[in-house]
């Protein structure tokens, strides 16, 4: 499929409005992947949900992590920069109208106001309000392009928050691993990528850079997907402290001293080359090390 018809094929598929609430719960889910059957809820009718789910991932909206009835969806780059202002601000079941794309402050106060709902009783929406503008604030501060940002404000602020919570409750488990380079858009983008391939949904998975980049390196998109390899974290995210805290192995991988160091945790730093402006046979020669780098620490962590 050539990307012209892609795009018109994912522009068919995501023209029905249950599908693009489907995507705007998946992309402010706490858990950053969810099940079919944790989108349709108690109840819900599963089998319109999973049949909804898979015509998303066929057209390259939605990745499936895992496999069998435990598969986890997430969101791809393309959901996230074509479709995520219209899923965020898609009126719902009750009839609310619909916010235009363009208009950041009332997409945020949606975002608010669905995070809020999904924290009750356990975040006052004081501290959800506070971390979403801040959130909002530190992609705007690198943003190239704005369009995007209340979508991907959205799905920082909800993976921040769910870090939060778990550093709150004392729960980092020490199968949650956060992988940390410079950009995020390399380095740590291939050791996500391998991890859920391999691992599955044993394990969370959380990326940030210490200066991140605006996108994530294309000659590394094409290396991974050329191996099949696309359960990519959507965008460059910042290192923030909760999500450090929330993550029970961090891998550095040449950001030096700016990961802040918590008790409690287990840091581990690789010497992997940087893969920016490399060519694809570097690139190549890079995946594999850090293929190998993550089959060893998923021995140790998660056999």
């Amino acid at each position: 499929m050539s990307p012209d018809d892609l795009r018109a094929a994912q522009a068919g598929v995501m023209a029905d409005p249950d599908r693009l609430r489907l995507l705007a719960l998946i992309i402010t889910d706490p858990s950053g992947q969810p099940r079919a059957s944790d989108l349709a809820g108690p109840g819900g009718a599963l089998e319109v949900v999973d049949a909804h789910l898979q015509a998303m991932s066929d057209v390259g909206v939605l990745v499936r992590v895992g496999h069998g009835p435990h598969g986890r969806y997430r969101p791809t780059p393309d959901a996230l920069a074509r479709f995520g202002g219209a899923a965020i601000g898609a009126p719902d079941r009750t009839g609310t109208r619909p916010v235009p794309a363009g208009d950041h402050d009332r997409l945020l106060r949606r975002i608010i106001a669905d995070l809020s709902a999904t924290y009750t009783d356990v975040l006052a929406p004081e501290t959800v309000e506070r971390f979403v503008i801040d959130s909002y604030d530190l992609l705007a501060a690198r943003a190239t392009v704005r369009r995007h940002l209340p979508a991907l404000t959205a799905r920082f602020a909800a993976d921040r928050l769910a870090a939060l919570t778990i550093d709150r409750r004392g729960l980092a488990p020490h199968r949650d691993v956060l992988f940390v380079c410079v950009r995020n858009a390399g380095r740590s983008q291939i050791a996500a990528a391998v991890l859920r391939s391999v691992a599955g949904d044993r394990v969370r998975v959380r990326t940030a850079g210490s200066v991140p980049a605006a996108s994530i390196d294309p000659v590394v998109r094409e290396e991974l997907a050329r191996r099949g390899l696309d359960a990519l974290t959507e965008f460059p995210r910042p290192l923030t402290d909760e999500v450090v805290r929330a993550s029970g192995v961090v891998v550095t991988m040449g950001c030096g001293d700016a990961c802040p160091v918590f008790p409690g945790r287990r840091y581990v730093d690789w010497a992997v080359e940087d893969p920016s402006g490399r060519t694809p046979a570097d690139v190549a020669r890079i995946v594999d090390d850090i293929t190998e780098r993550v089959h060893d620490l998923v021995r140790d962590i998660a056999p």
